[in-house]
């Protein structure tokens, strides 16, 4: 995926990053918090399909500078250093459910590594990771405190019944995705959004009305926003 702007560079030098230890499967990259304290929030970052776990690092610019990032890598290899989290077709659902659960063992980890609560944790995927970020919210909804979706969809024979879980702990969600994407359509998005609302979450949703598959200036402001706020609303620990 590139980003429809240029965005400012990530500043891999003034932060300390390190490979993430071998205990569980994904492998990815795991950037200290910018302001050189330590994390009182963290997001996971799930890149699109034939991507790697470099390619949202930018989205880093966006948050405030007490996030660490954790950036992962999906688990099906494309060659290349290209990566997928599930095949498109009748393996989608059971790839997808097994990804989900390598990338909540991975949260977990970090989360108990760095002292993060999962209020505190959000997660940000596009394209294939924006379905894998759907996945979590809809059917591992305590493990973060926030979603948020670039231009995703639902994941393939989502359960028909939501889980037992109370409204008010449910991940808060921002949703942005352009109306000419050639990719994913719109209507699959507002199908989504439809689903989530009706299980009680809260979603604050954006159409970018020229913008196709990828994610705009103006998505990255409204994403910034929303992410201030959601910090405001929930406890850093």
């Amino acid at each position: 995926m590139k980003l429809n702007v240029i965005l400012s560079k990530v500043l891999l030098m003034a932060i300390a990053s390190a490979a993430l230890p071998a205990s569980a499967a994904l492998e990815g990259i795991l950037l200290a918090p910018q302001n050189g304290q330590p994390a009182k929030h963290l997001a996971v970052l799930l890149h699109g399909y034939g991507s790697n776990e470099q390619d949202l690092l930018p989205l880093s610019d966006a948050l405030a500078s007490d996030y660490a990032v954790l950036s992962l890598r999906a688990p099906q290899t494309l060659g290349g250093d290209r990566y997928a989290w599930y095949r498109e077709g009748k393996d989608e659902s059971q790839d997808i459910d097994r990804a989900r659960e390598e990338v909540v063992e991975r949260i977990h980890q970090i989360q108990r590594q760095l002292g993060v609560a999962p209020s505190a944790t959000l997660v940000a995927g596009f394209s294939q990771g924006a379905v894998m970020s759907w996945s979590i919210a809809l059917q591992s909804p305590t493990v973060v405190g926030g979603a948020a979706i670039f231009s995703g969809r639902l994941p393939a024979n989502l359960p028909a019944q939501p889980l037992p879980v109370s409204a008010a702990t449910l991940p808060n969600m921002f949703v942005g995705h352009g109306q000419v994407d050639n990719r994913i359509a719109m209507p699959r998005e507002e199908q989504a959004v439809a689903v989530a609302k009706q299980r009680g979450y809260r979603v604050s949703f954006h159409r970018y009305a020229t913008l196709g598959h990828g994610i705009s200036s103006q998505e990255l402001k409204d994403f910034s926003l929303w992410s201030a706020g959601l910090n405001a609303r929930t406890p850093s620990s």
